[in-house]
């Protein structure tokens, strides 16, 4: 097929083309964010998805499995959380779906649930986003929007993808039907009032480090100590282990000695036993001579 050819259209002598129209672009709408699963997946009796293949960088997984684990142990069964699960926000409507890398609810929480329905499960409370290359501009316009409509009282970004200067940090704050953006406190440092705690970007070199260096983790102000990994404190249980087993070996090392010496000593108080006695035989022998 031959293509089409352009032609211009001569204007008569003294005229001038009309004027661009001067009507600005329409402004793009916040629109009701819906998570795309990424086949192959798994549905439910309902026909609700709730598995995909999406594929996460070793960070971005060891990040969320902090977050995951960090929050989960420190509420001990006063809040559910859980990262990555499909979160369906209208009844009948399987497209109506979210999944938010970090989800915090409290109230009675129907567990072992392959995905999270609002009609069957509390409001959750707080839900964070990674952003990531595919997903910053739904992150941050969007699921905004979404996340309000829905009443979440706490929404966060942390965009980790910045690698000359540290990774930003966001916060919001439901406030009437719109979000407010979290400022930092008094410390200088963000914190969240859903959780009680401080998140805090933190330079790290080693598990869940960022590609700037650098990693998101909670901090208790009350005790003045970062919420632990489950690496830390496995690495914590393996060095109380390792000290345990040197304490006993010590031990043990040192009843030996102990009982070492004490042989020591009964053998000696025996050879001087038996010396006082030959003494006292050849004593005996020496008298009857005399005699």
């Amino acid at each position: 097929m031959t293509a089409p050819v352009s032609r211009s259209v001569k204007l008569p002598a003294g005229a001038s083309a009309p004027p661009r129209s001067a009507t600005p672009r329409p402004t793009r709408q916040p629109r009701l964010a819906h998570y795309r699963p990424v086949p192959p997946l798994a549905y439910d009796e309902e026909g609700y998805p709730y598995e995909d293949s999406a594929v996460e960088t070793d960070w971005h997984a060891l990040l969320l499995g902090y977050l995951h684990w960090a929050l989960g142990t420190w509420f001990a069964g006063r809040a559910w959380v859980c990262s990555a699960i499909a979160m369906f926000y209208r009844q009948g409507d399987p497209t109506a779906v979210l999944a938010p890398d970090l989800l915090v609810a409290f109230g009675p929480v129907l567990r072992q649930q392959p995905s999270y329905k609002l009609w069957e499960q509390p409001l959750p409370a707080l839900v964070m986003e990674v952003l990531s290359k595919s997903t910053s501009r739904n992150d941050q316009e969007d699921k905004l929007h979404t996340y309000a409509t829905l009443g979440i009282d706490e929404y966060w970004l942390f965009d980790p993808r910045r690698t000359r200067r540290p990774p930003q940090l966001e916060g919001y704050r439901l406030q009437g039907k719109h979000y407010r953006q979290l400022q930092p406190n008094a410390a200088g440092q963000m914190a969240s009032g859903v959780l009680g705690l401080e998140l805090r970007v933190v330079e790290e070199q080693g598990w869940a480090a960022t590609p700037s260096g650098h990693t998101l983790r909670f901090y208790d102000p009350a005790t003045a100590e970062f919420l632990r990994s489950h690496e830390e404190e496995r690495d914590d249980r393996l060095a109380e282990r390792a000290a345990r087993q040197e304490a006993e070996a010590a031990r043990q090392q040192a009843e030996a000695r102990a009982a070492a010496a004490e042989a020591a000593l009964r053998a000696a108080e025996e050879r001087l036993k038996a010396a006082g006695a030959s003494r006292a035989g050849l004593d005996a022998g020496a008298e009857d001579k005399q005699a």
